[in-house]
């Protein structure tokens, strides 16, 4: 299957917007340096690209943490977490 480059733009949006988002949200930024930021982006990136397109915002955010958790390992239970992702232009709400 070939993806669209729109896709694969929208995904790297919503990848960027996600990783930011924690980043501004976390105590200390966990560490999240520049070679740790780069890999997560580019695993949420082939995460969203397995279910885009989708106007699912809640799918979006449940595919973002299981992610994050899964990529950086350990969140704790008081992390941010993606609350939602606007499915029209890739924002981000976090929680707490």
């Amino acid at each position: 299957m070939t993806l669209s480059p729109a896709l694969e733009r929208f995904a790297t949006l919503i990848a960027d917007n996600v990783v930011l988002a924690y980043i501004r949200e976390s105590d200390g930024s966990r560490g999240v340096g520049p070679p740790v930021r780069e890999i997560v982006v580019s695993k949420l990136v082939q995460a969203l690209l397995r279910i885009l397109p989708t106007g699912d915002g809640a799918y979006l955010a449940a595919a973002c943490n299981f992610t994050l958790a899964d990529s950086l390992g350990g969140m704790d239970t008081g992390g941010p977490r993606v609350e939602i992702v606007d499915p029209d232009d890739g924002s981000v709400m976090m929680r707490m």
